[in-house]
């Protein structure tokens, strides 16, 4: 087995513990921090969408790791807090089902810096408040 691989599966292991959490450090799991970071930044479905909540994660991998930083690939479920759809009603009855705004699977690739005690997510890729076209 190549020494990659092996540095690869323990960085996955090593992942698994930071996201069931670390109950006895009071530090928050890795996925709550990555969940609040894009609840805080992104926007989806071309800015139409700017309060969206990380509502599942459907798949994560480990895309590099290194003593500095962690990059992740997140595949998720979101849903927007304040446009999700539920205006819908006997004119729009497809509002109900099928064509809902602001509720689908969409992925992103976040950064996380490892600190001494924590890990700081610092970047996500993907459309984002405050960036100009949203992205």
């Amino acid at each position: 087995m190549p020494g990659g691989t092996v540095l690869l599966r323990c960085s996955a292991v090593v992942l698994c513990l930071w996201l069931v959490g670390c109950a006895g450090s009071g530090q928050p799991s890795l996925m709550r921090k990555v969940q609040l970071y894009y609840e805080t930044h992104a926007t989806e479905e071309g800015g139409r969408c700017t309060a969206p909540l990380l509502e599942g994660v459907t798949r994560t991998q480990v895309l590099s790791d290194n003593a500095e930083q962690m990059v992740l690939d997140v595949s998720y479920y979101y849903r927007d807090w304040i446009r999700d759809g539920d205006d819908c009603g006997p004119l729009r009855p497809l509002r109900c089902t099928v064509m809902r705004e602001c509720r689908g699977f969409a992925q992103r690739t976040f950064t996380i810096e490892k600190g001494q005690d924590a890990f700081t997510v610092v970047g996500m890729s993907g459309p984002q408040r405050g960036r100009p076209g949203g992205q």
